[in-house]
């Protein structure tokens, strides 16, 4: 598929999104004559980008993020806005890693009651031989007299 590339005055191109999303920001500096160290991005009508430029899996096929046959407009990704986004993606990692510590400190609480269970079993267990000695040694004093 393609999308339409909107940009400066009223201009566009076309480009083909069944390519990885890498080849396809580089296809965009390189009709634009801007540098390979630039970030390019695109963003909608709203003015929502698309967040190419953060792609986990840059080989990932850009027809996948993109919907086809779109009007969307370049935009140069100010290093402000990097730096946002920057500090977005920490935050996002922080949370994961706590989400995770969570889990590991709930696995070993769900052994618990298991070995508590266990463990009041044979309590009961003991309770039982406890009473037999007790009628032998009166058994045993019946005996004397």
């Amino acid at each position: 598929m393609f999308i339409c590339v909107k940009h400066g005055d009223n201009e566009q191109f076309l480009a083909n999104t069944n390519c990885p999303v890498v080849l396809l920001l580089q296809y965009m500096r390189a009709k634009m004559g801007l540098p390979e160290t630039e970030l390019v991005d695109l963003c909608d009508d709203r003015g929502a980008l698309k967040l190419l430029f953060l792609s986990q899996q840059p080989q990932e096929c850009a027809s996948r993020l993109l919907p086809p046959r779109c009007s969307l407009t370049f935009c140069i990704v100010n290093q402000t806005l990097q730096t946002q986004t920057d500090s977005l993606e920490r935050a996002r990692l922080r949370q994961l890693r706590s989400q995770e510590d969570r889990r590991a400190t709930e696995a070993p609480s769900q052994t618990q009651p298991t070995q508590t269970a266990k463990g009041r079993g044979r309590a009961v267990h003991m309770d039982t031989p406890d009473d037999e000695p007790s009628n032998r040694r009166t058994g045993g004093r019946r005996s004397r007299n």
